[in-house]
Order: C-alpha cells, then structure tokens, then sequence
C-alpha cells in the first residue's frame, strides 16, 4: 500500500452496510399503516439511482420527499448507523484510525449523520464531504440545496476537487456516483466494493473489485511507482 494514498470512501452500502436514507425511514415511518409499501418505494429509488438509471439529485429528492423527517430522530439514526459498519470496516477500524489525517468519506448522504459516525468511530468530522439539511418553518428538515455540493450530477467529483485532496486517491464506493469520480479525474484509481451488495453497471467499469477492506487497501499498489499520484 503506498504510504501518501488517500483514502475516499463512500458513506452507504460502504462504510456501513445499510443506506442511512432506509433506516431513517424505518425511523420516521413507524406506526403508519403504509410503511412496508414506502419503504419499498425508497428502496427501489435508491437502487435506481446507484446503478445510474435515475439522476442522484432526483434519486435523493424522490426519497426525501417520502418522508417527514424531525430532528428527534437523528439520535436513534446515528446509533444505528455506528452498529451498523461494514463487517471488514468494523474489523480494520484500527488501521482506518492510523490512517485518519488519509481517510476521508464522501457522500451523497448528509452531514447531520455522518459526522457523528465518523466521529464516534475516531475519524476526522472535517475530513467528511456531504450534504446538509436546514429546518422548515414546520420543524421539519430538508434539503439545503446551496449547502449541498454532492447532491448534483458530478458532485462528489467536483466536491473533492475544491476541498484539494491531495494525490494519489482512491475513491471507493459501489454506486455509479463514485465510479464518476474516477470519470470526472477526481482520483486516480475506483475501487468497486462489493462486501455489502454488487451493483454490476458499477463493478463493470471499476480499476479495481474488491470484496473487503483488506482488499481495498491493497488496491493501493503501483500508484505512486506508476506516475498516478
């Protein structure tokens, strides 16, 4: 593994083996007699959207427009989302913390939860990339569109660029948003993980498949030696 990699990693089906977007609507779905057919809803808008088939700024609408979301329930989400860490992640998570001022996630998800994870897991808080919400006149949370640089075609790509992460890096995800930015030059090398699920539309186009993070890691190899970084 070349010492100077940083590391970008996605946030859902990633870092975690759960879409956050899901469980909070387990979250603020329960008790209502619709919930299993909202759910199913959210589910497929989600699959939708990292195989590509659907826009991530309309994949991210759809799915938050389904949902009256109060800040009451990001507590019990991010206590979920700490449970919840990638086997393998869950594992390494040593290792990840040696590596921390080189770890970074970017996400199509939301500040309001990833940072407390990140944090929880002894990660960098400022080293996360995402979204953010704002309160409504109603309590409720929605999107803050101009606060919300990876909730665009291209946003992670263009959203690492501006917070100069340095070369060489490595993104690594398993949705089309983080093969594209590999697409876009924001790395040098995509690793597809398929620990929690194989998106193939994605896996066909990464450098690299990996089933673990011992796999990822190793997916470091020749940057440097190669002229990539």
């Amino acid at each position: 593994m070349s010492d100077g990699t940083n590391w970008i990693f996605d946030f859902d089906s990633t870092f975690v083996r759960v879409e956050a977007l899901d469980e909070l609507a387990d979250i603020a779905l329960a008790g209502r007699a619709d919930r299993d057919a909202v759910l199913a809803s959210i589910r497929e808008i989600t699959s939708l959207g990292m195989e590509g088939r659907l826009a991530i700024d309309e994949s991210l609408r759809r799915r938050m427009n389904l949902l009256a979301i109060h800040p009451d329930m990001l507590p019990k989400l991010v206590g979920r989302l700490v449970e919840s860490l990638t086997p393998s992640f869950s594992r390494g998570l040593d290792r990840l913390r040696s590596m921390r001022e080189r770890v970074w996630i970017v996400s199509g998800g939301f500040h309001e939860w990833i940072d407390p994870v990140a944090e929880a897991v002894g990660l960098r808080r400022d080293r996360v990339i995402a979204n953010r919400l704002r309160a409504r006149a109603d309590g409720l949370l929605e999107i803050a569109p101009a606060a919300s640089p990876c909730a665009v075609d291209a946003g992670k790509a263009n959203a690492i660029r501006a917070a100069g992460v340095p070369r060489p890096r490595v993104m690594v995800g398993d949705g089309i948003t983080d093969w594209q930015v590999r697409e876009h030059g924001a790395c040098e090398r995509f690793v597809c993980l398929t620990e929690v699920v194989r998106r193939e539309p994605v896996a066909s186009r990464a450098d690299v498949v990996a089933t673990n993070l011992d796999e990822v890691l190793a997916a470091a190899g020749g940057l440097r030696e190669s002229g990539q970084g």
